[in-house]
């Protein structure tokens, strides 16, 4: 079927087909993924649990999210869609279980941008108060990069593409030169008996057990090198390109963790790794990086800066081609489907930005931007979470359903049960302990979101039928 016929005059229209190549499709994974955040926060408190084996924990979650990648690449191969994971499960549990994914994908992916920009604001303010002696207060610089983030994405996905390519590469450059300047300098720390999970923050199983708790945090890092999946109908080759970029992000990205976590645990040394991430030792990276630079130190505050807004532009071009996919099919309203005339869904970018701001600033005063920042990942990880494990499911049923020619038992059930069950874990250990409040709330913020996207799916499945029916539909021609 023919974009063409299903899109209606005027307000809906094709995205810019071959747009983009394999590296703007791979680092809007890679920017997504937030490679220096990450680093500096996510994995910061894992130390807590896995000691100086950080590095073996980070490689044991390459290897789940290297089968997770394979596992959504299985469904970028034969449905490449801006609709992504909406319309992966629809094609494989049925229209509404892809609805209700797409509506949980757009609560994670709204909320990615005022995360970020609760890590832009403040940090900027920081750096502009300390070397400038100017103070605009952390929500004024919320706005700023607001209208950055504007002008990155409103003028077309190329403009936007190419920015997360440069963005994406100056932030892991950083970083994978500061870990080298650690390694040189501190080669008396550098073993092999760093990986020993005997040294782990839990001795419980062999120290096994504070290795596989602490790849809770270590998977979080991760989220986001599926970002790419909502690109696919402005990419060249899509059913070939995607796939591959959603693998290379995971692949790249975990080695990127794996070596910077070996040379942070040499450069902090492994007897003093009970401090790291310590109250006293909030920001290890920050002190590491002042002791090997001195007042060039400032780079890596300027790199974590650079790789929220890279995260934070990827967010903004997933959930407004996901919109777009929604409103074209008619199960949102129609006109998210519009485009302007750099090809970009303005009216689902410009709610984007609305949301931005909004969940930024009145969290941010709420609760301070520090404690809003925790509050707003841990609403948004948890729909990532049931997506990924959806996915997994839905892989199974499809080529069973669909290709079943092509069914292959280690590639189509191992390959994505053993992320399902890793996710399983994690999930587990979202409510185990339960949080202190407002993390508290994130659980029942999400159940209230999906009451909502059930309620909303319940008239649509008995007012407007037919756009369900639509959530299968794929708009790329040609050959797989």
């Amino acid at each position: 079927m023919s974009a063409d016929s299903t899109l209606g005059k005027g307000e809906s229209g094709q995205l810019r087909r071959n747009t983009i190549g394999l590296p703007g499709v791979l680092f809007q994974s890679i920017t997504t993924m937030a490679p220096a955040s990450g680093l500096a926060a996510s994995l910061t408190p894992a130390v807590a649990l896995t000691g100086p084996a950080l590095p073996l924990t980070a490689f044991i979650a390459l290897i789940v999210c290297i089968f997770l990648a394979l596992t959504i690449g299985s469904m970028a191969k034969h449905l490449p869609s801006a609709g992504g994971f909406y319309t992966y499960i629809s094609n494989a549990l049925g229209q509404k279980v892809g609805w209700l994914t797409g509506w949980a994908f757009n609560l994670a992916y709204l909320l990615i941008i005022p995360f970020q920009l609760l890590v832009l604001g403040p940090t900027a303010d920081q750096l502009v108060s300390q070397y400038f002696h100017i103070s605009l207060g952390w929500f004024t610089w919320v706005i700023i990069f607001t209208v950055i983030l504007f002008l990155l994405s409103y003028f077309g996905i190329k403009v936007s593409a190419d920015a997360g390519v440069i963005l994406g590469a100056i932030e892991i450059g950083v970083f994978v030169l500061l870990s080298i300047w650690l390694l040189v300098t501190n080669p008396g720390n550098i073993s092999l008996d760093i990986l020993n999970p005997a040294h782990s923050g839990d001795p419980a199983w062999g120290g096994w057990k504070g290795i596989l708790m602490g790849m809770t945090f270590v998977l979080l890092a991760f989220a986001g090198f599926e970002s790419s999946v909502p690109l696919a109908e402005e990419t060249i080759n899509p059913r070939r390109t995607v796939p591959r970029a959603i693998l290379l992000a995971a692949v790249c990205i975990g080695l990127f963790y794996v070596f910077c976590s070996f040379a942070a645990m040499v450069g902090w040394g492994p007897a003093n790794a009970a401090l790291y991430g310590s109250p006293d030792h909030a920001d290890p990276w920050a002190e590491m990086a002042q002791r090997a630079w001195g007042p060039a130190s400032v780079i890596i505050l300027l790199a974590i800066l650079n790789s929220a807004l890279a995260n934070a532009n990827a967010g903004v071009n997933a959930v407004t081609r996901v919109l777009f996919a929604m409103g074209r099919v008619g199960t949102l309203p129609k006109s998210f489907a519009h485009l302007n005339k750099y090809g970009t869904p303005d009216v689902a970018f410009i709610l984007a930005m609305i949301v931005a701001l909004v969940c930024s600033l009145v969290p941010g005063f709420v609760y301070g931007p520090s404690l809003a920042f925790g509050f707003l990942g841990t609403i948004l990880i948890l729909p990532i979470i049931l997506i990924y494990m959806l996915t997994c499911i839905s892989v199974v049923v499809f080529y069973l359903r669909k290709h079943k020619d092509e069914f292959n038992v280690f590639r189509h059930v191992i390959v994505p049960v053993i992320p399902f069950l890793v996710l399983l874990v994690v999930l587990y250990n979202q409510f185990n302990p339960l949080p202190a409040a407002p993390l508290l709330y994130a659980g029942p913020i999400v159940l209230a979101w999906l009451v909502i996207g059930v309620i909303i799916l319940a008239i649509l499945s008995v007012k407007a039928p037919e756009t369900l029916a639509k959530s299968d539909e794929v708009f790329v021609e040609g050959e797989e």
